[in-house]
């Protein structure tokens, strides 16, 4: 029987059906695959974005920390912070930028919180940018993708920043211990100025910060414990940060007592300078007299008017009885010298005359009289220190200013109240005392040299 011609069309379009479906699984399948690709890639992306938010806030923090006291080692505690916090795998790398340039990885400056204003600078630093980075040109390098290349994109760039501000604690001209009570008065028309440091208020009271009148102030950073009260028309600088319900700042010279804390000097009877009366009594010096003063135990103190001129030789002065009192017109020069107050003695500097007075430093030959050196006894466990009040003594001192008056060191005294009076840029490098008081209608200015620094007892992130 002769077979038909006619084809079987059924057979070659389930063929044809079976190749469409392959094409449409291979299809299906690639943009699965890309799809999960995709999805892989930017979880890791935002995976990796996270943790080099945490690197960059947990390095801005460490370097913030102690970006007061060294730039250095601020720089060198991010790096650190940093390598120990993970992205895609390893440790986050940190250029050190020295040079602080603005788009660097470190970056040290002042963070205003008035403004919300971050002001990368070198004086003054306050506040540490971290920007964590995994890019082309980074330590790190970027981030390698693992479908990218199915778009021909093989690598993302990806960074996170934070600042980190840092308060109290560190860098401060003026420190008052006193844990209640006023612990800062300014009164009158004084003007406060303390330059390149802060003000330090431990005190836990709403009037710990007492601001009376016409008064103003200026510091890098006004950081206390209670709260300000102010009554009058007071002025504070632009640029002044100021803290409230911080952490009590420790005396920096008795950090932890009585395990850490700068010794008492030691003396006994048989320290009697040759210059003091073997009475015991005060040494009183007055008139038109000049005399010229050698270290050691003064039991009565040391009293100084008229138009008296003193040149006190290096050394350390232990002062009982009157204490260190000057008035009238006299003339004091002491250089090289510390100033150790005992028993009931007190400081009154309260003349019109020249007062100078500069703290016993291990490398220094600048004294009243080129002649002078220091005892071979002489301790420089004080160095810096111009003026040390016991700290059983709680008398009051008072040291009232004059364009005369030229006090450098720190003015220490850790249980009394200090009055401070007058006018001039002589009150000390750094003053510390249970409280103290402002007054008058003169510039009070501190020249804060960054000595008795501690770390920063609090610092936090901004952005």
């Amino acid at each position: 029987m002769k077979k038909s011609g006619k084809k079987d069309c059924s057979k070659s379009r389930h063929s044809r059906r079976n190749g469409v479906v392959y094409v449409w699984v291979v299809v299906v399948l690639l943009l699965l695959i890309t799809t999960v690709g995709l999805a892989l890639d930017v979880g890791k992306v935002i995976l990796v974005a996270n943790q080099l938010q945490n690197a960059a806030d947990a390095a801005a923090l460490a370097g913030a920390r102690v970006v007061k006291i060294s730039q250095p080692q601020a720089r060198q505690n991010a790096m650190a912070l940093a390598l120990e916090n993970f992205a895609d795998g390893q440790g986050v790398q940190l250029a050190a930028n020295q040079g602080n340039g603005s788009n660097g990885d470190i970056v040290v400056g002042r963070y205003n919180q008035q403004t919300g204003v971050f002001t990368p600078t070198t004086s003054g630093a306050n506040a540490v940018k971290v920007v964590a980075r995994r890019s082309s040109g980074s330590l790190g390098g970027p981030v390698a993708l693992n479908f990218g290349s199915l778009f021909k994109v093989n690598t993302c760039d990806i960074s996170r920043y934070s600042i980190a501000v840092a308060t109290g604690g560190t860098g401060a001209g003026i420190i008052a211990l006193a844990p209640d009570g006023i612990g800062l008065l300014i009164n009158g028309n004084a003007r406060l100025n303390v330059s390149n440091g802060a003000i330090l208020v431990n005190s836990i009271a709403g009037n710990a910060v007492r601001l009376i009148g016409n008064a103003s102030v200026n510091a890098v950073e006004l950081d206390v414990t209670g709260d300000i009260d102010i009554s009058g028309n007071v002025q504070f600088d632009p640029n002044l940060i100021i803290n409230l319900g911080v952490t009590p700042s420790p005396d920096p010279l008795c950090p932890d007592p009585p395990n850490e804390c700068l010794p008492e000097p030691e003396w006994d009877s048989g320290d009697l300078s040759p210059d003091a009366p073997s009475s015991g009594q005060t040494l009183s010096i007055g008139g038109n007299s000049t005399k010229e003063l050698r270290p050691g135990y003064y039991p009565g103190g040391i009293r100084i008017n008229g138009n008296a001129d003193v040149t006190f030789k290096p050394g350390m002065y232990i002062l009982g009885g009157t204490g260190l009192v000057a008035s009238g017109n006299a003339n004091l020069c002491a250089k090289g010298v510390m100033f150790y107050i005992i028993g009931s003695g007190v400081i009154d500097l309260a003349g019109n005359g020249s007062i100078v007075l500069t703290p016993i430093q291990f490398d220094s030959s600048d004294f009243c009289d080129s002649s002078y050196s220091y005892p071979a006894d002489t301790d420089y466990t004080y160095e810096g220190i111009g003026i040390f009040q016991s700290r059983d003594n709680n008398n009051d001192a008072r040291i009232v200013g004059n364009a005369k008056l030229h006090l450098h060191g720190t003015l220490y005294f850790p249980e009394n109240h200090l009055k401070v009076v007058g006018n001039g840029d002589g009150f000390g490098d750094q003053l510390i005392a249970r409280t103290i008081g402002i007054s008058g209608n003169g510039d009070i200015k501190i020249m804060y040299d960054g000595r008795n620094p501690t770390p920063a007892h609090r610092s936090y992130l901004v952005k």
